[in-house]
Order: C-alpha cells, then sequence, then structure tokens
C-alpha cells in the first residue's frame, strides 16, 4: 500500500481499515499489478477489495482517489472512477475504536514485504464520500487547508511537523520536483497484434492518404559475395547479381521506392570453402535429436541424429584415416581423425561441432566473423538450406537486430537471380520493410481463439493489411481449393495470391497492395533512415490537433518525428540518438558476462541481455532473454543457484555517466521466491560497489529504481536465487544535462498556414517546442496547419494538415458534439481514460455530462439500460424479446455428493456472474454457488466405488432436467470456470448431446470452453421433421475435471397465450449405469389447473396480481434479518431483496423459501484469544457469548 489505516492494536495482520497502493493480481503476485483501494469495516467478516481496469502507468504522475459513502467502495484513477463495489455497510469503526487506528504512508503496519517504492506528492482526507466531479485534477490541485468538508490536507514539504517514522526511525527522501505538465497525448502505440508505431491503424492510414509521406526514397543494399584468396569461385555471379537487381528494382519502382547496388567481395577461402547453413546452430549437431534443418550431408546428417549408426569397428578409430562409419557423435567423429587436416579433406569431413576445423557455420557465425553493421546498408547474404521451402530469411525491423551486423536478409545463392525465382529476394526484403505473409492470420496462428486470427480483411488482425483478403498458405496462382479449416472457414474467396507476400512463384506475383506500401514506407522512416541518400529529417506522421480556442486565439499541438529522433543528425556523432530532450543519456547494456555456466541447449546466454529489449510476450519463457536455467545431460531437473551469493548476471554500460535511474527488465519469474532480486550492486567507473539489497519486481512492468550517487556508474550486478528467472536487458539513464548530449542541438518545427500569417509569410519562425499559439485568427475563417520538422539547413516534409474553422468545436473542448460524430468529450487527448482522443467512448466505459465524466459500468452493481442485454454481471442473464429460458430444476452428475459436490448448484440462474480460468484451486466461495466435479476425498480414497466411478471410461458428465420439454432454438451454457489449467496447452471442451421425450439422444457436436464466451451458446437447428422434436434433457460430457458449470437454460420460442395449460410436467421419478441411470420423465400435470397465493413464513410483502384464474404473479421480500433462498437451496443474489414468481396453469414457476440470516460464529478478529459459545445458534438476533482460552486473561470492558 502506498497509504492506508490500519489496525494497530492487533496481534496479527489484520486488513480493517483501508488500504490504497498497487497490487499484483496473478502469478503469485509477480504479474498484472493494478492500483487497488481494500476497505474493511470492523463489523464485516472480510474486505472489499476494488481493483483498477489496467495495469498501472510506471514512471507516470497518477492521482488516485478512493471513496466509502457507508455502502458503495470506489477507486477512482485520474477523475475515471475505475471500479465499485458493494459489500461494506455502516461507519469505518465506532469511536471507540479510533484510538486502535494509524493512518501509515508508504506500507502496511506488518513489516517491510509491502512496502511502496516511488514518489508520493500529497494526501487529503475527507469527512464524506465525494461525486466523481470533485475528484478531477483541476479540483484536487486547488485542494487548501480551508476546504470545507476536509479532514486533513498533507504536503510533505515539513513532514516532521505532522508526522512521524513508523519503523525505519527516518524520515524519506525528499525530492523538489516540478509539477509537472499533464500530457497532452499518448505516444499512439500499436494494437495488440502490432510491434511498433506503423502498426497503428490511424498513422499508417496517413501514409496511405498523405502522398508526400511515400514520396520517392533511393536505398543502398549490399551483396556479401564470400570468394576464395584469389577471387576464384564467388558464391554468386555478376550476371545473378545483376539479373536480380534488375528484378529488385522493377518490382519496388512503381511504389517510389529505388536500390542502389554494392558489391562487396570478401576473399576468404577458410569462409567459403565452409557451407552456410540457414537455421542450422552448431550446438543442434549431435545433440541426440533429428534437427530437420541440420540433416545435410556436410554435418554428416546432424552428427548422425538423422541416421541409422553404421558399424564402427574399435580399432578403427585414431588410426590416423576418417572412417565415414565412424564420423559421428556417438563415436567422437572418429576420435578426432575426421577433423584433422592431416589426415583428410576437413572441408568435407569434419562435422565435430567443437571442432574450429569444421566444414559448416551457421549463418549467425557468418555475419559476427564479418561484422558488418546494417545501419548504412541492407546486407544480402548467402546460405544454403536443407529443406526447399526454406528459400531465404529475414530480420524484421522491430528486431533489436535489424541494424546491427546480426541483421539483413539471408537468401538461397542457388536460387538468386535465376529465372522463376527472383522474387524471393523481393518477398524476403518485404519482411525486412515489416510486411507479414499474407496467409498470417489463417495458416498462421496460435489457435482458433488466437485474438490474431484474420476471418475479415483488417489493419488490426492477420497481416495488419485491410485490403489483402484473409487467404490459407497456397502455391496456386488462383483462390485455394475449399477446405476444411480447423477453425470452420473453408472457402476463401478474392484472395491475394498475386502478392509478393504470397507463397506463389514468379509467374504469379507480381504486386503490393496500397496498405502494404503504406507499412514499408512507415517502417523506412521509423528504422531505416539512414539506408537513403537524402539528409531529410523523419516526417511528422500525424496531423496537428487543436488543444484549445479562444475568440482570438487557437492552440495547435503536434506528435514529434516517427523516427523518435529529436536532434540535428550528425554522421560522426551517433550519441545524440541516446539523448533525451532534458540532455539525459539513455543507454542500454553493452556488454553482459555470467560465471553461470551455460545451458547445454546454447539458449539463455548473456548476451541475450545486450541491446535494446526484444521479449515479445512478457511472463512467458522466451529464447530472447539471459537466464541461469540449466538443465544437466538427459535431466529435466534445474540447478538451483549457489549459496550464499546466488546466480549473477553482470551487466556493463559503454559509456560511465552519473546516474539518475536504472531499468531492469525481468521478463520471466518463478511463482515461488518472494524477493525474486536477491541484491543489486551498483559498479561505478573507480571500481567501488554499492549494494541497494533484495527488491521485488513483475514479469510485465520494467523494474526502475532511481539512484541517487555522485559518481559515474559503469555497470550493475544483479543476483538472484530464481534459477528460472528471465532478464531481457537493463536501460542506464543519466541525471539531465549530461556532457555526453551537450553537443546535440534539438531539431525545430516550422508551422506553415493557409492563408498566410499577417506579415504576408506562409511559416511562423522555426520554435523548437511541439505546441503553438496562433494568434491571428478570425471566427468563421478556414484555416489550414501544417507542421515541418527542420534539421540544420534541411527541412522534412510537410505533416498531413489540420483543417479547421475558427471558432467551431473540436474533439477535446469538453462538449459534446454530435455533429463530429462525438460520444463523449472529457476536455483531453488521451486514450486509456474512458473517453479516446477520437471523443469515442472506450470499451468497458460510459460516460455522462459536459465535460465527460466517465466510469468503467461492467461490474459497478448497477444494471443500465444500455448493459441489460450485455451485462450479466450487473443484470442478470438477459433473454431477448420473443424468446424463454427455461432453466435446469433437477441435475445429476458423474460423481454424486450432497455434501461436497451437489449437482443441484447448477439449478436456476447462475449466482456466479464470473468465469475464472486457470484456476490452480476452487475458492469455497465458488464451490457453493456453481458445480465443480467432485474430488477424490482423502478419506474416501479407499472406497471402491469412488474409484471406480473416477475411472469410468464416461470421464465427467453432468446431465439436466428442465421443468417441461420444449423445442429450443439454442443452449447455454453458464460456466464459473473454464477448466483450463495453467501447466496444459489444449483448451477443455465440452461434447454436447439432447435427449427428447422420447428417449432418442441428438448430438450437437464438441464446443471449446473459454471465457471469452460466456455464455457458451449453441445454436440448435432443426431438421424436416414436423413437428420438431421435443428435448427433455442435455448431457454435458466434459475434458477437464476442473470445469465449474453455474447454470444450464434451453432458449425457446415464447408461446402465445402462455395461459394455457402445460401439457407435461417433470415427475419426481427416476429409473433405475453411468448417465443411463437417470433420466428426465416428464407425464401429465398434476392440480387443477387454477394458481392460489403461495403460503410463505416470514414473507414481508406478498404483492399478487392475477389476470385469470391459470395466471398469477406474486412479488415476495422477506422480513428483516431473513434472506431469500431458491428451492435447490441455491441462494439467491445477496443484492435480490425481492423476487417474482409467476404461476402459469396451477404451477409456480419456482419455489422460494425466507430463511434466517446465518452470521455464522463471530471471527476471531472480534476477540484474540477468545472461545465463542451459541446456544441459541448464529441466526438473526441470536447471542452468543465468549470466554479467554487460557493463559488469555479478559481485559478492558
Amino acid at each position: 500500500p502506498a497509504a492506508g489505516v490500519f489496525d494497530n492494536c492487533s496481534h496479527s495482520a489484520s486488513d480493517k481499515g483501508w488500504a490504497l497502493g498497487i497490487r499484483a493480481l496473478q502469478l503469485s503476485g509477480k504479474k498484472d499489478a493494478r492500483f487497488f483501494f481494500s476497505l474493511r469495516t470492523d463489523r464485516a467478516a472480510t474486505a472489499t477489495e476494488v481493483t483498477s481496469h489496467h495495469r498501472y502507468r510506471p514512471e507516470a504522475w497518477t492521482h488516485l482517489a478512493a471513496s466509502y459513502d457507508g455502502r458503495w467502495t470506489a477507486l477512482y484513477v485520474d477523475g475515471v472512477r475505475v471500479g465499485r463495489a458493494g459489500g461494506q455497510e455502516g461507519p469505518l469503526h465506532s469511536a471507540f475504536m479510533s484510538s486502535c487506528r494509524t493512518l501509515l504512508l508508504g506500507g502496511d503496519a506488518w513489516g517491510t514485504t509491502h512496502a511502496f517504492r516511488g514518489h508520493l506528492a500529497g494526501l487529503a482526507l475527507w469527512r464524506g464520500a465525494l461525486s466523481q466531479s470533485h475528484l478531477q485534477r483541476s479540483f484536487l490541485e486547488e485542494v487548501a487547508e480551508e476546504t470545507a468538508g476536509l479532514a486533513l490536507a498533507a504536503g510533505f514539504a515539513t513532514p516532521e511537523e505532522r508526522w512521524a517514522p513508523f519503523r525505519e526511525g527516518a524520515f524519506p527522501q525528499q525530492w523538489v520536483l516540478l509539477s509537472p505538465p499533464s500530457p497532452v497525448l499518448r505516444p499512439l502505440g500499436p494494437p495488440a497484434c502490432g510491434q511498433t508505431a506503423c502498426d497503428n491503424v490511424e498513422l499508417v492510414s496517413h501514409y496511405g492518404q498523405h502522398w508526400p509521406l511515400r514520396g520517392w526514397k533511393v536505398l543502398r543494399y549490399r551483396v556479401v559475395n564470400l570468394a576464395e584468396d584469389d577471387g576464384g569461385r564467388p558464391t554468386v555471379s555478376w550476371e545473378q547479381i545483376w539479373r536480380q537487381h534488375r528484378a529488385l528494382s522493377e518490382a519496388f519502382r512503381p511504389y517510389n521506392i529505388s536500390w542502389q547496388l554494392s558489391l562487396l567481395e570478401v576473399r576468404n577461402s577458410s569462409l567459403r570453402r565452409r557451407a552456410v547453413l540457414l537455421g542450422c546452430e552448431p550446438s543442434k549437431v549431435g545433440n541426440e535429436r533429428c534437427d530437420p534443418e541440420c540433416e545435410h550431408p556436410l554435418t554428416g546428417y546432424d552428427g548422425g541424429d538423422c541416421r541409422r549408426p553404421g558399424r564402427c569397428f574399435s580399432w578403427k578409430r585414431r588410426d590416423g584415416v576418417c572412417h565415414m562409419e565412424c564420423n559421428n557423435m556417438l563415436d567422437d567423429f572418429d576420435d578426432g581423425d575426421c577433423c584433422d587436416p592431416r589426415a583428410t579433406d576437413v572441408t568435407r569431413t569434419c562435422f565435430d561441432p567443437d571442432s574450429p576445423q569444421r566444414a559448416y557455420m551457421s549463418v549467425k557465425e557468418l555475419k559476427e566473423a564479418l561484422q558488418l553493421n546494417s545501419t548504412h546498408f541492407l546486407n544480402v547474404y548467402f546460405a544454403s538450406s536443407v529443406r526447399e521451402e526454406l528459400a531465404g530469411a529475414a530480420t524484421w525491423p522491430w528486431d533489436k537486430e535489424a541494424l546491427s551486423h546480426l541483421g539483413g536478409v539471408v537468401l538461397n545463392p542457388a536460387y538468386y537471380g535465376m529465372h522463376g525465382h527472383t522474387n524471393t529476394m523481393i518477398h524476403e526484403v518485404g519482411h525486412v520493410l515489416g510486411l507479414y505473409h499474407v496467409f498470417k492470420g489463417v495458416s498462421e496462428r496460435e489457435s482458433c481463439d488466437d485474438p490474431c486470427r484474420e476471418t475479415t480483411p483488417s489493419m488490426e488482425t492477420g497481416d495488419l493489411c485491410a485490403d489483402t483478403a484473409p487467404t490459407p498458405k497456397s502455391k496456386l496462382c488462383r483462390d485455394p481449393d475449399p477446405t476444411n479449416d480447423t477453425c470452420g472457414q473453408t472457402h476463401f474467396t478474392g484472395t491475394p495470391f498475386n502478392n509478393y507476400m504470397s507463397y506463389t512463384d514468379d509467374e504469379c506475383t507480381n504486386s503490393f497492395t496500397p496498405n502494404q506500401v503504406a507499412r514499408m514506407h512507415c517502417y523506412l522512416d521509423l528504422v531505416y533512415q539512414r539506408w537513403g541518400h537524402s539528409r531529410k529529417p523523419a516526417p511528422i506522421p500525424m496531423p496537428p490537433m487543436v488543444t484549445g480556442q479562444t475568440q482570438d486565439s487557437l492552440s495547435i499541438y503536434w506528435l514529434p518525428p516517427i523516427s523518435g529522433v529529436i536532434h540535428e543528425s550528425r554522421e560522426q556523432d551517433t550519441l545524440c540518438d541516446g539523448c533525451a530532450e532534458d540532455g539525459s543519456f539513455r543507454q542500454y547494456v553493452h556488454e553482459a558476462s555470467s560465471p553461470r555456466v551455460c545451458d547445454s541447449s546454447g539458449y539463455w546466454t548473456p548476451e541475450e541481455a545486450e541491446g535494446p529489449p526484444d521479449v515479445d510476450q512478457p511472463c512467458e519463457p522466451s529464447l530472447q532473454a539471459w537466464s541461469p536455467e540449466l538443465h544437466l545431460y538427459d535431466m529435466n531437473m534445474t540447478v538451483p543457484c549457489p549459496q550464499p551469493d546466488g546466480c549473477i548476471l553482470e551487466l556493463r554500460f559503454l559509456h560511465p555517466v552519473y546516474p539518475d535511474s536504472l531499468t531492469l527488465w525481468t521478463t520471466y519469474l518463478s511463482t515461488g521466491s518472494p524477493k525474486a532480486l536477491s541484491d543489486i550492486e551498483i559498479l561505478t567507473e573507480q571500481g567501488e560497489s554499492i549494494h541497494l539489497g533484495p527488491l521485488d519486481t513483475f514479469c510485465d512492468v520494467p523494474f526502475t529504481v532511481k539512484l541517487n550517487i555522485p559518481k559515474k556508474m559503469s555497470g550493475v550486478k544483479i543476483y538472484t536465487f530464481d534459477e528460472r528467472m528471465e532478464i531481457d536487458t537493463a536501460l542506464l539513464s543519466s541525471v539531465p544535462r549530461s556532457s555526453l548530449c551537450s553537443a546535440c542541438r534539438l531539431i525545430q518545427y516550422r508551422v506553415l498556414r493557409e492563408p498566410p500569417f499577417a506579415d504576408g509569410s506562409p511559416a511562423a519562425p522555426l520554435q523548437a517546442q511541439r505546441h503553438f499559439v496562433d494568434t491571428e485568427v478570425v471566427p468563421g475563417q478556414v484555416y489550414r496547419y501544417q507542421v515541418q520538422v527542420v534539421s540544420g539547413a534541411t527541412s522534412g516534409e510537410a505533416s498531413p494538415p489540420l483543417v479547421h474553422v475558427h471558432g467551431t468545436p473540436y474533439c477535446g473542448d469538453g462538449k459534446v458534439t454530435t455533429s463530429l460524430e462525438e460520444e463523449c468529450d472529457d476536455g483531453d487527448l488521451l486514450d486509456g481514460d474512458g473517453c479516446s482522443r477520437k471523443c469515442k467512448k472506450e470499451k468497458g466505459f460510459n460516460c455522462v455530462g459536459e465535460p465527460s465524466l466517465c466510469y468503467v459500468h461492467e461490474g459497478d452493481g448497477v444494471c443500465e439500460p444500455f448493459e441489460r442485454s450485455s451485462s450479466i454481471l450487473d443484470c442478470g442473464p438477459h433473454t431477448p424479446e420473443g424468446y424463454v429460458d427455461l432453466w435446469a430444476v433437477k441435475a445429476y452428475a458423474s460423481q454424486q455428493d450432497a455434501k461436497s459436490c451437489p449437482a443441484s448448484l447448477v439449478t436456476g440462474e447462475p449466482v456466479v456472474k464470473v468465469c475464472r480460468s486457470r484456476l490452480r484451486e476452487v475458492p469455497k466461495d465458488l464451490l457453493q454457488a456453481a458445480w465443480f466435479p467432485c474430488a477424490p476425498s482423502q478419506e474416501n480414497a479407499q472406497d471402491p466405488n469412488e474409484e471406480k466411478m473416477l475411472l469410468a471410461d464416461e470421464g465427467v458428465w453432468l446431465k439436466v432436467c428442465f421443468e417441461r420439454p420444449a423445442v429450443p432454438t439454442s443452449l447455454l451454457v453458464f460456466l464459473a470456470s473454464s477448466g483450463s489449467v495453467p501447466s496444459q496447452q489444449h483448451k477443455p471442451v465440452v461434447a454436447v448431446q439432447l435427449t427428447d421425450t422420447d428417449g432418442r439422444n441428438r448430438s450437437l457436436g464438441m464446443y471449446e470452453l473459454s471465457c471469452q464466451h460466456n455464455p457458451l451458446v449453441i445454436d440448435v437447428t432443426h431438421g424436416q421433421e414436423d413437428p420438431s422434436p421435443q428435448v427433455a434433457s442435455v448431457l454435458l460430457n466434459f475434458s477437464s475435471p476442473f470445469v465449474g458449470i453455474a447454470a444450464v437454460a434451453l432458449r425457446t420460442l415464447a408461446r402465445p397465450g402462455s395461459s394455457e395449460p402445460l401439457a407435461t410436467c417433470l415427475l419426481q421419478h427416476e429409473e433405475g449405469c453411468g448417465h443411463q441411470c437417470y433420466s428426465c420423465a416428464h407425464g401429465a400435470c398434476v392440480g387443477s389447473g387454477s394458481c392460489t397465493q403461495p403460503l410463505l413464513a416470514h414473507a414481508a410483502t406478498l404483492n399478487c396480481s392475477s389476470d385469470g384464474p391459470g395466471h398469477m404473479a406474486c412479488a415476495i421480500a422477506c422480513e428483516k434479518g431473513f434472506v431469500l433462498r431458491s428451492s435447490a437451496g441455491k441462494r439467491l443474489l445477496s443484492a435480490q431483496q425481492e423476487v417474482v414468481l409467476t404461476c402459469s396453469s396451477g404451477r409456480w414457476d419456482r419455489s422460494v423459501t425466507c430463511e434466517p440470516v446465518d452470521c455464522r460464529v463471530p471471527d476471531q478478529s472480534h476477540v484474540y484469544y477468545a472461545e465463542f459459545s451459541c446456544p441459541m445458534g448464529t441466526t438473526y438476533l441470536q447471542r452468543c457469548s465468549f470466554s479467554c482460552i487460557p493463559p488469555a486473561k479478559l481485559q478492558g470492558m
């Protein structure tokens, strides 16, 4: 917690009072850290916690506010209500208990495990709950001590006047920070399936619409041609090179991209005579697994792994002759004879991966040997591939190797410049410029519910281009034949088979689409600017935005250039690339090392922690990071980190600087270890070291620590005992105005306007800041603004234009303007606060008023009209007009246990509204509200019947009966748990079978269970039978024993005149193994058919209305101290104080009772070291007494 009021009279940790801070929700506190507010009144049995809707933003100031009005607990982040919950009532504590409460900052009262690390700028406490309009930044910044209703307003200028140190005995460090300006606009990020700003739909669309951004670009590429020492036997011929150059130039010319060829001939016989293999690392050769990419004659077919070994007689080994039958890992490559240049031609026989003479090398080794960086050229290398389909490989623009010596394109020399294969290079260059395969999202995807799966052309899924229709992988020069796609799609039409990014051949491929061209030009500006000849600075790809308007002025704001380069470019001085606007210098790790032995797989080496971060999926194991993980040969166990220091990673930076902060990307953590980092040791330039001690970190948020050290820092050592931890990289930021940045000049901006300014100039004077106030404006006049980047004497392309009529409304003015199609307007241009910078409501938010106040509506306990059909959490299940939902009234399961896992919990409407996945164990409250398959209990483990049941072939099944048979349109299954387990990859499934009144079964097929699709809605289509069969029961067979079902319903068409008598009713009758034991028998209804008012004990109100003898509706509420319970024993919603029962033809739709509230035995926290006795029970108004457990004595009242 950052702040809280805690119970200081308690002997053990207590959550009474309130706490406000950051808490991680997943992976045992290692992932998904959010702001939270927790509150527990003295009367409540448990605390109520409200969490923010997404992760907190590190390195950013946030206004946090929390309120409790005696019933509702709410949390506000930057003025937006992000969560609200009930569950507490009445005052926090009695006046008598106030002396037992302490207000703490920076942690809780129970030790140092939950201490807060960060900055606090101020605190205000109010006597009453403020409304959302009062919790906006402008109001909070003006809080003065005299404000009405204020209990405490504390700054931290003189902490000793009001505060006392609680644990350390010293006050925290004070930093005098200028009040930070609120951000105007956050940097444009990629969509969920993207990687960089060029994947942002709006940004890349401007590259498509504004042609100057796609202006002519001349790029350099360099062909690296290996030859013998005398220049003989070049890898590719001049003819091949020129033929390929012509094809490349012709392919890109229509799209304003031209290529300039450089040829680098490397005369080195030892490199030329080795086979360069694509995708085959030497560590894979002879690793006892057949790796297809290494199955090559010059590796001895993967060091013998891909061939049955021949017979190698012992006398043949080490006899000075290379015997091929002994040339494998098993026989130690003929004990070295096959790698001895005196005994054999090693360029043909040396397969030993550890020998310097070996006949092959990997592409990475070739690049390491040549050390040709990719900052000014696209480098083209050549390597053979074992498999024909691997014709080439490319580096993505977002890979950290993109501009290093490990970047570039690798092509097969046998196909280079050859007729029918010239488009291979064009295809690979497309990858380098940020293009995916056109079949990404169909043939390349994780699973059927992969969020990036493409079903319709889209800029946000698949290949991120909306003008390439989804297509499976195909080599046909036409639409693919109908296939049974595993995800259900069979016909693909209008497919981009003639696109360079497809897998068709030269005869077919001939074009890129406009969206692809926009992406390529974007990546050329974002990453590869130095490949070009032009000295022009990168453009600003977004139009300026209006941020303020008065009668005679207009304020506009714009983003920095897309490349992120904010200093004038000087070829000789690349240090400026690492300088921020305030002159602080930022650098990633230059060199990494570790005393820990590397894993035999060759992965997780210290080099992976060098350069910028490149782990794709934080919190999942990755090969792009360093890890101390070490498996012994043939063992599945990891070797633990040694005592006393643990595993160590030493990171060195190229330029020693006076440090401001260190940021560390710990992208994978084991769940067991409490403090993941056992120590961080700062290494200074003079060789001194400063230890920071143990620190906690998350796997999905970079860990940042402020360093107040007046010495130059050159490196850092990371210590850990978590042998599975993964570290991606570290970033060292210097203090502002670093000497390394003293020679760097910031770029400047020129604002262009039509009509020209008053002095006749079309441009305003150059300026360094990114906002401009135009005071020469007239209401009603149309103005057109563009911004140019100016670097030295050169100017970049002008940005797309902003066209604005002065005096007219704009997004961000705080007024919702329907003519601009605004759905909300909160007065700013920030995304993520409920109202987007386009003035559209963001998913999950509702916004009201002007300026708009936004709040997360899902789960706030209020059912609003717009969410009636969509929010089960607030409104319960929704039945569309014209339909009736029949809920299960009887249920049977594969393992019957009326106490621990009664199947009756699936009857009636669902009590559990939220589906959970990856449950390690089921919480107790969930077990009482939804059906989970019985787990074999310890004491009954010897019971043969139970064992037989668990081993039955039928697995986990659930059979439900409905009150009356019906012809369903669909079946609804409400999940409490999807049944997925953290360790398993495949999704749990359910097989569904309907049984009609004649006992005939009909299968509806198999369905994946997922919390994203809850409830699971299964459409029931009917054949030609007339009448359609009436369904009496449903059988569900589950693949996972961890599934949880909250309810099952049959949806059927509402019959007109529903007062007609029911023909059939469910009989209380069971036949009689497996699920055949139980049947849902229906028969003639018992009763006269007329409705009589129900008799209900302890009912406070019973209001009935009837429109005929066969129909009646009654609204029932219980007396104080009693709660409604359904006949199945399932508690109705706690908030449901009233229920409506409907009677048709003499039968009520359900039966309820008013049962006394059970307060349960008082919690231990009421009186510690005491024993409670409740002779009259624990229902409403009963009394309990307590007595002290010796040697404790009664003290106090």
